[in-house]
């Protein structure tokens, strides 16, 4: 060893026993840089705490408020209220609406930066309004509700909707290659599905109706032979008004509309589907007699695979959306964990309002 690298050793050693006698064993300026730093950290978590402060995402904070307001939120939709909830249910919601927050804030700060790249336009905010509003029967129950989610005007409720949009947008610019279906992807879902897909057979039928509580079979069966022996095209509908006892459809004329097989009692499909077009029969099942006509019919039917493409890909886009949502954000927590401070002491405060 050259005598230069002794020195360093020597020097190195020297620094590091002292560095090591200033933490531990005397209070030296390090050790009182060490100590301030930590009070001060000590320091600002308790004035958090005592402010409510439950949270903060890039040093912006997150008011305990602010979750229970949204807590009220989740409950409204759902048809609750907090007298419902026992203690651990309230921490439960709690974290759920915290985890909700604090990702809306990390993505606050990510749309910062692109804020002209996502606009939310004014029709849509409008929009998004209207449906918000029709969840009302009052302006008074709307007004209220929004004084209890702590909204002071209908201006700060369309702040948060534009700012909800936009972020809906800047996800949904993220999430499109995760979501994105091809066509060969949309083809091989079409060929595992074709029986799904397969319009059954179907028949269109109008009848009239006599039960077997009210008539006999011979009352019921001279009945309905003198109606089908005065039943036209166009006298149909009156005579199933006069003497029909099928309350759903003697006032639409005995229509049945559109029939599928497996939609209806047996004993009344297989002579229904059996009969040919536009001769009127009286049939018997288990409930009755009913003089029936068909008066359409179509074979079971498989819709081309261009015809349904659009409905296929918008719906396998749907299924891998909120998987790839939860994924994102996921993403989103683990890049900026250090950013995100929690004070989970909190969640077991009592209510704030």
């Amino acid at each position: 060893m050259g005598k230069k690298f002794v020195v360093r050793l020597i020097a190195w050693s020297a620094l590091m026993l002292y560095l090591l006698c200033d933490l531990i064993f005397f209070t030296g300026p390090l050790k009182k840089q060490v100590d301030k730093m930590h009070n001060s950290h000590v320091k600002k978590m308790q004035l958090d705490q005592d402010r409510d402060i439950i949270a903060r995402v890039f040093t912006v904070p997150i008011y305990l408020s602010q979750v229970d307001y949204g807590v009220d939120e989740y409950l409204w939709r759902n048809g609750r209220n907090r007298a419902e909830l026992t203690a651990a249910e309230r921490a439960t919601l709690r974290i759920k609406v915290l985890d909700e927050l604090i990702d809306h804030s990390i993505l606050r700060e990510k749309i910062a930066l692109n804020d002209d790249t996502f606009p939310v336009s004014q029709a849509e905010i409008t929009s998004a309004i209207q449906r918000f509003t029709s969840r009302f029967s009052t302006p008074q129950q709307m007004a209220d509700t929004l004084k209890g989610f702590g909204f002071k005007h209908k201006k700060e409720l369309e702040f948060r909707i534009a700012a909800r949009l936009q972020q809906n947008k800047y996800i949904d610019s993220k999430i499109a290659p995760a979501i994105a279906v091809s066509v060969d992807e949309a083809r091989a879902w079409y060929s595992d599905h074709r029986e799904e897909l397969t319009t059954p057979e179907r028949i269109k039928a109008r009848h009239i109706f006599l039960s077997k509580l009210n008539h006999n079979e011979q009352q019921a069966l001279a009945k309905l032979e003198q109606a089908k022996l005065k039943l036209t095209s166009t006298n149909f509908d009156e005579l199933a008004k006069k003497l029909s006892a099928d309350p759903r459809t003697s006032q639409a004329g005995g229509d049945l509309q559109w029939m599928q097989r497996e939609r209806l009692p047996n004993d009344f499909a297989e002579q229904a589907f059996a009969l040919p077009l536009d001769q009127p029969r009286i049939i018997e099942t288990k409930i009755g007699w009913h003089l029936i006509v068909v008066t359409a019919k179509r074979s079971a039917e498989l819709a081309n695979f261009e015809q349904l493409k659009p409905e296929i890909i918008a719906a396998l886009e749907t299924s891998r959306r909120k998987d790839a949502i939860a994924q994102y954000r996921q993403n989103l927590r683990a890049q900026h964990y250090e950013k995100i401070i929690v004070h989970s002491e909190l969640i077991e405060s009592p209510w704030t309002h």
